[in-house]
């Protein structure tokens, strides 16, 4: 073995070669993370994969309702939400974000309180989507629990 031991363990690291007389993939064509990463926060990133409706939700939506949440969940996945309240169609929904689920109907009726939604969409029914910016977790909001925690926490010095 001649040259240095590091220079072999890079050897190791390298990707295989092409086989003779093809080329292997280049660069070039492949998307550029940072591009990707743009255009998901643009939201003009699509995967094209579907959204489904949860068993028992009650919902029965259209296939183009479907194609046009599947849109506003690839944008809400690329802003980092996890969970949307998304008004369509007349309809207030529970998105779950992560699993492409729509869980059922949100219910807002009478001051009744949603919680762990981080996202809240309107779809137009030209399909033109409207968002209301919500900070994300940690962003100057404490959970109530977390701030009934540290306040026992200061009380507990205190006395």
């Amino acid at each position: 073995m001649t040259g240095a031991p590091s220079t072999h363990l890079l050897r190791a690291l390298a990707p295989p070669s092409a086989p003779a007389g093809r080329s292997g993939p280049t660069r070039a064509a492949e998307p550029h993370f940072a591009e990707l990463l743009s255009r998901a926060k643009e939201g003009s990133l699509e995967t094209g994969l579907p959204v489904a409706v949860a068993e028992g939700s009650g919902l029965e939506l259209s296939a183009d309702q479907l194609e046009r949440l599947s849109k506003v969940v690839d944008r809400a996945h690329g802003a980092g939400a996890t969970r949307l309240v998304v008004m369509m169609d007349g309809m207030t929904l529970d998105v779950d974000v992560l699993s492409r689920r729509v869980l059922g109907r949100a219910d807002l009726d009478d001051g009744r309180v949603l919680t762990g939604v981080d996202g809240i969409v309107r779809i137009e029914g030209t399909g033109a989507v409207t968002g209301v910016p919500l900070p994300p977790p940690g962003a100057g909001a404490l959970a109530p629990s977390l701030g009934r925690l540290l306040a026992d926490a200061d009380d507990a010095k205190v006395r």
